[in-house]
């Protein structure tokens, strides 16, 4: 007899595929963006180029979108959510590669189309096709690690100092500026200037994160964590106008939609244990976690040590309204940072040399005939102005070069930034690219 479309799993697969149409769709538009961001930072390849025109990526979101409606039709639908997963992985690897980073939110539809897929087949082989609890517990299970992974990412890169929450609170000031322009100001301003309240999200934040694994332990523990998880997203998007609404929504209907009903009458369906075997599987990919993030952090920390730090003292203001002026606080070197990379040439004779992540901006070191210098994009509130400035986002100047030497780099870069934000706000946008950039 055919299940009611209100059986949970059949809500969690209608759920899941509405986050997938979603993002398909959504994709779309975003590539058009993007590509315009990779020809300015010369990040067009054969692949990146070929997608993200307009009609090859319509293709691909179509196909990809008549994938996922099947998907959602029927509870035994494997291959053609695979089209759906395929489309979703290539129209987000040429996004990322075009942005120049990816954007995270966006494949939590496709993690947990993964392991729902990943049960499908497990159930297959287990004779019983149309049975969906491996394919619930895949999803719930990479949603997990995505999660737990996250956690060990902020111990293993920030240590102590992302506990102190120093980042919570730059991430706030570069967003939002201090600018009291809504309701939420006084609430962002009370984080920014009480210290152990940002400390105490981060240590929540590490805590649920860490503890994610726990939603495969039980109903009420899952709805515990998922209900914690949410709450950390909705803190964010309080604090920094930051969404990641495809993450909340799977988080609500996999952590508090109750389990199906016990079939004890099927003889074919498969047991929820997955006995020993499970538990050395789960073991040894618990380590290739631990070793994979121990190697980025070693191979960041060699790249760190090997490159110098750059120029930060301050030159002469044109006049007395434009002051100049850098942080001193510790940079972290990147390769690209939205609309900007390294080695990318911005205007005649000056090329990107670094770029730094500092608390509340981005450094960009130019390198031109006449020597270094730096400039800094921030949304930070302060008395000074800059002759590049973009209404909020300051765009400060640093070197040994003359101002008139370094007018035209500066006014390339204020019409890069311009042209990536199109036409909207910058500060948000500025927001949007240290986060992936972090």
């Amino acid at each position: 007899m055919r299940r009611s479309l209100w059986q949970p799993e059949s809500c969690l697969r209608t759920v899941l595929a509405i986050v997938v149409l979603t993002d398909l769709v959504w994709l779309f538009f975003l590539l058009d963006e993007a590509r315009q961001i990779g020809v300015a930072n010369g990040a067009l390849n054969a692949f990146n180029d070929l997608v993200s025109r307009t009609g090859m990526r319509g293709a691909i979101a179509v196909v990809g979108v008549a994938g996922a409606v099947a998907f959602w039709r029927g509870p035994s639908r494997l291959w053609e959510g695979m089209l759906a997963l395929v489309a979703l992985t290539v129209l987000n690897t040429a996004h990322a590669q075009l942005f120049g980073s990816p954007w995270r939110h966006l494949f939590f539809s496709g993690l947990c189309l993964t392991g729902w897929l990943l049960g499908l087949a497990v159930s297959r082989g287990q004779g019983a096709p149309r049975d969906e609890t491996y394919a619930r517990m895949g999803s719930l299970a990479l949603l997990s690690a995505a999660y737990f992974n996250a956690g060990i990412s902020k111990i293993v890169y920030g240590g102590v100092d992302w506990l102190s929450g120093l980042p919570i609170q730059a991430t706030v000031v570069a967003q939002d500026g201090l600018v009291r322009d809504s309701v939420l100001s006084s609430y962002r301003a009370w984080v920014v200037y009480t210290p152990w309240a940002a400390s105490l999200f981060s240590f929540a934040t590490v805590a649920f994160e860490l503890g994610a694994p726990l939603m495969l332990v039980g109903r009420r523990t899952r709805a515990c964590v998922a209900l914690g998880l949410f709450a950390m997203h909705a803190n964010i998007y309080g604090l920094t106008a930051i969404l990641y609404a495809e993450s909340m929504v799977l988080l609500l209907a996999f952590g508090l939609l109750p389990d199906a009903a016990s079939r004890t009458t099927d003889s074919t369906a498969p047991s929820r244990s997955g006995g020993s075997l499970f538990a050395v599987a789960a073991g040894a990919l618990a380590v290739c976690a631990l070793l994979a993030v121990w190697h980025q952090a070693r191979r960041y920390a060699q790249t760190q040590d090997g490159e110098p730090s750059i120029r930060s003292a301050p030159s002469a203001p044109p006049t007395s309204t434009e002051t100049p002026l850098l942080p001193t606080a510790t940079a972290v070197r990147l390769h690209a940072v939205g609309p900007l990379a390294v080695g990318q040439r911005v205007a005649d004779d000056w090329t990107v040399a670094a770029l730094d992540l500092r608390d509340g901006g981005v450094v960009a070191t130019l390198s031109g005939p006449r020597g270094q210098a730096a400039l800094e994009l921030t949304c930070t509130a302060g008395p000074y102005r800059s002759p590049f400035d973009l209404g909020p986002a300051h765009i400060f100047y640093s070197g040994a070069v003359t101002f008139d030497e370094l007018r035209p780099a500066g006014e390339a870069v204020q019409r890069i930034v311009q042209q990536a934000s199109a036409g909207g706000n910058v500060c948000a946008k500025l927001a949007e690219w240290l986060m992936a950039a972090r």
